[in-house]
């Protein structure tokens, strides 16, 4: 069951813009250059389906969670995936992937906006795909995460589940 059904779209409505959410950023005076797009990621934008890993998968260690602090709310961005949920599926995205037009502003890696073109999405944050066989996912994304009810956050680990993903465990930060 890849595609978002009824009941999933029913508790993660509304679609939202990129940073709307937010509650001190806009499209307008946050977006910069290189992250808009997503033309140049397309072959390594991953569609979540059937618990496959992504083309640039690479996993964490159960050290590394502790080191970086991954279940605190750290992050280790050579080990980190970006996902999104759009209208269609979830799409994940590696966050090392090179994204040379945000070298003028010294991140030359992708971010939330490169999976979905700028354009809308339900919710995202970030997963980190563990060598103790889990899966563990928070809602940080300054432009799709920010989920205002416990019940879409329950939802969307229950989608990422519902499209095969095993021991999914949620990062309550």
């Amino acid at each position: 069951m890849p595609a978002l059904n009824s009941t999933h779209i029913a508790v993660l409505q509304p679609l939202i813009n990129p940073f709307q959410r937010s509650p001190t950023k806009t499209i307008e005076t946050d977006l910069k250059e290189g992250e808009g797009h997503n033309d140049e990621f397309l072959n390594f934008i991953h569609d979540g389906i059937n618990n496959n890993p992504p083309i640039q998968y690479t996993q964490i260690t159960v050290t590394e969670l502790t080191e970086y602090e991954i279940l605190r709310g750290g992050s280790c961005r050579h080990r980190c995936f970006l996902w999104v949920i759009d209208a269609i599926s979830i799409k994940i995205i590696w966050e090392g992937t090179r994204n040379v037009l945000r070298s003028s502003i010294g991140k030359p890696f992708v971010c939330h906006t490169n999976i979905t073109a700028c354009s809308q999405a339900y919710i995202g944050g970030e997963m980190y795909f563990c060598e103790d066989g889990n899966i563990y996912v928070n809602f940080k994304s300054d432009r799709y995460g920010r989920p205002e009810t416990e019940e879409k956050k329950h939802m969307a680990i229950q989608y990422i589940r519902d499209v095969g993903y095993q021991n999914v465990v949620p990062i309550e930060l």
